[in-house]
């Protein structure tokens, strides 16, 4: 008899597996030997449809949603596979827009069983093989697949997209990527894939150069987004491409947000012989796209709270910018939560100059703790105990909860609570 027969023993055996979330780098495996052997006697269902390969410092979600929604918006179905999750496990996989179901993932887990004694994978290469493998069963039309972290050695970059996305390199998990920008340029570049064109985003300099190399080594055609000359002015956007010029007005809050309609475009213009997207439709689809969940989101109907799950420099300037772009800094409420791998002594700049700031301890070896953080910089602290009572005295300020994205069910459940 299975183990696996109800979700709940799919979720023990899930959480007996460290996380990279809670354990970091740990809890990775850095080789795609296993991925490969595990989908190969899965009878390797990643290559029975198309996939768009997304990789990036940041941005790659909200690149990852929106060509879901231009792709979905235009009748195909679509698989879309992205991490972490932010309050289920079912987010990570979807079709058609729907979160994979609970008896779904029971199916995987009663299929794969046998593999697991035979085949060690770490909790993503669990979640890439899950993915792999139900986007084959329901047949989408074409699979959106985000990278976990990095490119070439990341569990995702077994597939052979039709085209490989790279959002934009900053720097971020220098312990496992590398010191530099071109270091990490690198490896993101690890999933172009011989012949088959790659997008780039908001990359220049040294990075940019690191791309063109690992290209040029594929003869891999180069699609620059900085080529649309995408521009931001209070969410429209405009950009050119070929003799055209678009404008559009968006729902987004974020002027980053223009770099991932220009990639999420021009990805559409490279697949656009064999997947057909009209333009009309595009454009559509851009103005109707809410953003990705945690992406400086809009957390309640009557306040200004807001959640942005901004994590290293790069994306911590893109949402204090469209903080400014609401009220000045100094006018603003900061909530915060950071994992101690992601520190460094210039994110206290970033996390300064507002009119409260609030720190809130994550569980996980990975959490800085309060002790750490209140010897770093003048900061307050919010607790489950205190949440409520604080909550209620913000309700009439711009409040921004900022920090990792697993920071994200802490923040919904204390507003839920508060609702309540």
């Amino acid at each position: 008899m299975s183990r696996f027969t109800t979700i709940d023993d799919v979720w023990a055996f899930l959480d007996a597996i460290p996380m990279f979330q809670k354990k970091g780098a740990a809890a990775a495996n850095f080789s795609l030997d296993n991925i490969r052997e595990f989908c190969a006697r899965l009878g390797d269902p990643q290559n029975t449809y198309p996939t768009i390969h997304v990789a990036g410092t940041n941005g790659k979600g909200t690149t990852c949603h929106l060509l879901e929604k231009m792709y979905g918006d235009a009748g195909y179905k679509t698989g879309l596979f992205t991490s972490p999750h932010l309050l289920r496990y079912n987010e990570r996989v979807r079709v058609a827009g729907e979160e994979i179901s609970d008896g779904q993932l029971v199916r995987f887990f009663q299929r794969a069983e046998p593999l697991f004694d035979e085949i060690r994978l770490s909790y993503f290469e669990i979640s890439t093989a899950l993915a792999f493998w139900y986007f084959a069963e329901e047949k989408v039309d074409i699979a959106i697949i985000e990278t976990g972290l990095g490119g070439r050695l990341d569990s995702t970059n077994i597939i052979k997209p039709e085209v490989s996305v790279i959002t934009s390199v900053g720097l971020d998990h220098q312990s496992i990527l590398g010191d530099t920008l071109p270091e990490i340029a690198r490896e993101k570049a690890g999933i172009i894939k011989n012949g088959k064109p790659v997008v780039v985003g908001n990359v220049e300099g040294a990075a940019l150069k690191e791309i063109k190399k690992v290209a040029e080594q594929h003869k891999s055609e180069l699609y620059l987004a900085t080529e649309l000359h995408p521009r931001w002015t209070d969410g429209v956007v405009e950009f050119s491409a070929g003799s055209e010029n678009y404008k559009v007005q968006t729902k987004l809050l974020e002027k980053v947000n223009r770099w991932n309609i220009a990639v999420a475009w021009l990805v559409a213009e490279v697949l656009d012989s064999h997947y057909p997207l009209e333009k009309k439709q595009r454009l559509k689809s851009i103005a109707d796209f809410s953003g990705a969940p945690g992406r400086f989101e809009k957390l309640h109907p009557d306040f200004d709270w807001y959640f942005s799950g901004s994590h290293n420099a790069q994306a911590l300037e893109a949402s204090l910018e469209a903080i400014e772009g609401i009220k000045p800094r100094k006018e603003a409420v900061l909530v915060f939560s950071v994992m101690q791998d992601k520190w460094n002594p210039e994110m206290a700049d970033y996390f300064s100059g507002f009119k409260e700031s609030w720190f809130a301890e994550q569980e996980g070896d990975r959490a800085m703790k309060w002790k750490e953080i209140k010897a770093l910089m003048p900061v307050k602290r919010m607790d489950e105990a205190n949440a409520g009572i604080i909550l209620k005295e913000l309700q009439t300020e711009l409040v921004i909860f900022m920090g990792s994205f697993y920071f994200y069910p802490t923040v919904k459940r204390w507003i839920t609570n508060h609702q309540h």
